[in-house]
């Protein structure tokens, strides 16, 4: 499942719900993205969460400076810790426990750097 990222000029940009909730919080705890309704709406479809021209260009700023500190190979996790463990994809889902569900959550070095370009030629997006 992914969420899509309507630009108010350019293209779309769809990433998937387990690097995009690491990445709001990483929004969040910046300052750039309002904690609260605000980030709130940037986590569901359709929901009107959005980041307006100002806003994205901050997230790329603050984006590009954090991945100066992170290797190509790193990710970092919900709670901002960073890693470079492989994520294990060869359990079912189902058989996750908390831990391992958390661990999923991590937004990766190149995501963050595909994310980060959007933002800055974006003008404001809205999350669909």
């Amino acid at each position: 499942m992914a969420v899509i990222l309507e630009p108010m000029s350019g293209n779309d940009l769809m990433i998937n719900w387990w690097n995009w909730r690491p990445t709001v919080a990483l929004l969040v705890r910046a300052g750039i993205l309002p904690d609260g309704e605000r980030a709130e709406r940037c986590l569901g479809n359709g929901c009107g969460g959005h980041l307006s021209e100002n806003e994205a260009l901050r997230a790329a700023e603050y984006l590009d400076t954090l991945l100066t500190t992170m290797k190509s190979d790193q990710r970092i996790l919900f709670d901002g810790a960073v890693t470079n463990q492989p994520i294990d994809f060869e359990k079912p889902i189902s058989d996750w426990d908390e831990a391992e569900t958390w661990n999923h959550y991590s937004a990766q070095y190149d995501v963050l750097k595909t994310v980060a370009d959007f933002c800055r030629r974006s003008g404001g997006f809205v999350v669909l």
